[in-house]
Order: structure tokens, then sequence, then C-alpha cells
């Protein structure tokens, strides 16, 4: 190829390659926050703002390591620099300090523990299945082994804990008296619905291992006379009677269409006429492909179980499949939507 060829070549280029830079240098974003905040990085700037001299003698890190991890944190949108100083910002400030209750730290700690790796993620592809815990299940994983269980646990406490006061806030569920919480791990979304309707008593249907460990939350909370645990397998188990509504926060996704509309029958079976079922998800769009959270928190899904995310047209077909009505669904908090529906 002569010299006019190439030339020519690059005069046809419609197009930069940014994209394919902010793909590939993403990939530093999740570990960096993870390091941040293994290293204190947000607690010492919650106490003063300092500048990168200051932060990495406090932190007992070289300057080029300094500037790395506060420039990028900064780019982000975790700090902002005035003066010369770093401050946090209000995100950082709400989900970054472990004192606050809205501390991302069971999400941020889960992932330090277990990394996405391209061959781990290559292997999931091709087998078509899960591999998190090397092939094996999670959720029998979790019944045998209490420690990863607990950490689990605390990982969809800290996703659950600010959705749930979005979707109590912006939901209906004021007729609600008995709330069958499915699945509902620490009992983050009972709080949220039990600090906000005085009238609602919930239950936490969970396997018996995540349900000991849903008692300390519950104790926690102080909220003891108004949360209880039910030890079910809601495969395997009907669902309790005397329920007036059935939640599924971040459940559906765990599986695929034939078992979500197996839990959607199960919930019509048990409630009584008038009574409702709520799904709490991020929602995919009808066309698969975006949005961006959504599609990757689906790829997340295929890594860690046998789910994906569901689009409103997909979840008010498996409800209405159950024989529900009045389907209706609801933007709440952030990237959640709540999905409700009454039966007849």
């Amino acid at each position: 190829m002569s010299i006019s060829d190439k030339n020519q070549e690059l005069e046809v280029l419609t197009c930069d390659d940014k994209l394919l830079w902010d793909t590939w240098l993403s990939m530093f974003h999740f570990p960096t926050l993870t390091v941040a905040d293994e290293l204190g990085l947000f607690s010492l700037l919650d106490q003063a703002p300092a500048t990168a001299q200051e932060v990495a003698r406090n932190l007992s890190l070289g300057s080029r390591a300094t500037e790395g991890l506060l420039g990028v944190m900064a780019s982000l949108g975790y700090l902002v620099q005035l003066n010369g100083k770093f401050h946090l910002t209000q995100v950082s400030q709400t989900f970054l300090l472990p004192h606050s209750p809205y501390y991302w730290g069971g999400i941020l700690h889960f992932i330090r523990e277990n990394p996405l790796s391209h061959s781990s993620l290559l292997e999931a592809f091709q087998n078509d299945r899960a591999n998190i815990y090397n092939k094996k299940d999670v959720w029998e994983t979790h019944e045998v082994d209490e420690e990863k269980a607990k950490a689990f646990t605390r990982h969809m406490h800290s996703q659950t804990v600010s959705p749930a006061i979005g979707a109590a806030s912006k939901g209906d569920f004021s007729n609600v008296k008995h709330l069958l919480d499915v699945g509902g791990g620490s009992g983050a979304f009972c709080f949220a619905l039990a600090q906000r309707y005085p009238q609602i008593h919930c239950t936490i249907l969970e396997l018996p291992t995540i349900g000991k460990i849903a008692k300390e939350y519950i104790a926690e909370a102080g909220l003891s006379d108004r949360v209880d645990t039910c030890v079910g397998d809601f495969f395997k188990d009907p669902f309790p009677a005397g329920y007036d509504a059935v939640l599924f926060s971040n459940i559906f996704h765990d599986w695929g269409w034939e078992k979500c509309l197996y839990l959607a029958k199960q919930s019509f079976e048990a409630l009584p006429n008038g009574g409702r079922i709520y799904l709490h998800e991020i929602l995919l769009a009808d066309t698969k492909d975006s949005p961006l959270i959504a599609t990757s928190f689906s790829l997340c899904l295929f890594w860690v179980t046998e789910g994906k995310q569901f689009s409103a047209a997909e979840l008010e077909q498996l409800l209405q499949e159950a024989g529900f009505e009045e389907i209706l669904i609801v933007q709440t908090y952030g990237y959640y939507s709540l999905v409700s529906a009454r039966k007849p």
C-alpha cells in the first residue's frame, strides 16, 4: 500500500476513538473507589479538607499515587478541589462515610473480595452460567458459608437502603397492613416501610442462614415489634397466608422467566382479593439496549445469578399472566422503579 493510499484511508475516518478510551479506562474507576475507601480517604477528608501533600502524608502515599487517586476521585465527582484543598462532595458525604446509614461499604467490600476479571466473565459467557463462587450456586453457598452470606447481605443492604426509602415515599402502600417481603435479606425495605407507614407489619421470608442474619439487622434497627422473619424456600414452600401485600425487591432479576412467573402465581394464590404485589427493580428499555446502567446491571446478574434485568413490558406480561390487574409503574429513586398490581 502506498503512502497516498494510507492518507486516503485516514481522510475517510468519520469518527474518533473516544468511546474506546472511555470504556477501556473505566476499568479503573470502581477499583480506585474501593481502594480510596480501604485507605480511609473519605474519612480523612470528612475531618477536614486537605491538600494533596496532606493527604499523602496522612495516608502514607507517594506523591504520584496521591495525584492519581485524588485525580480520579475528583474527575468522577466524589471530591472537589477548592483553593488547593480537596473536599468531599454531597455524594461522598452521604454514601462513602462508614458512619453514614447510607454507606455503600457492603458493596465496596464485597466486590473488593470478589473482583470481576476477564477470564471469569468469559467463562460465564461460555458456560452460560454464573461463576462468582467458582461455579457454585450462590444461594446454596450462602446456606453453608455464613461468612459469605453475611458479606452478601451487607452488599444487598447497602444497595437497598436508599432506594427503599424512595420507594416507600413515592410508592403507594397506604392500604397495606401485613406485607410479606420475599427474599428480603437484611430487611432494609421493610425498615423504610415501617418508618413511613405506622400501620404496616412486615415479615421477611428467607432461607435459614439469611433469616438468622436478618434478625440481627432488625434488632439493630429497633423494629422487632414491626418486622419479623419467616423461614422458607420460596420455590419449594407455599407462601404463608395472612398477608395483603407481597414484595419482591431485587428478586425477579435473579431468575429466568418461568421461575418469575411461578413466583407471581404463588403470590396471586396467597393474596386475598384486592391484595397487591410489588416489584422493585431497575428497568430495561423495551429494546433491551438501554439504559447503560440497566444493561450493565443485567450483565452483573449474569455473572452472579441466573437472572437479568426485565423491561416494564416484560414485568407487565408476567403479572398479567399470573392474573393481576391495575398494573402501575412509578419511578422512585435513582435508577429504580416500583411496579405494582392488584389481585381482582
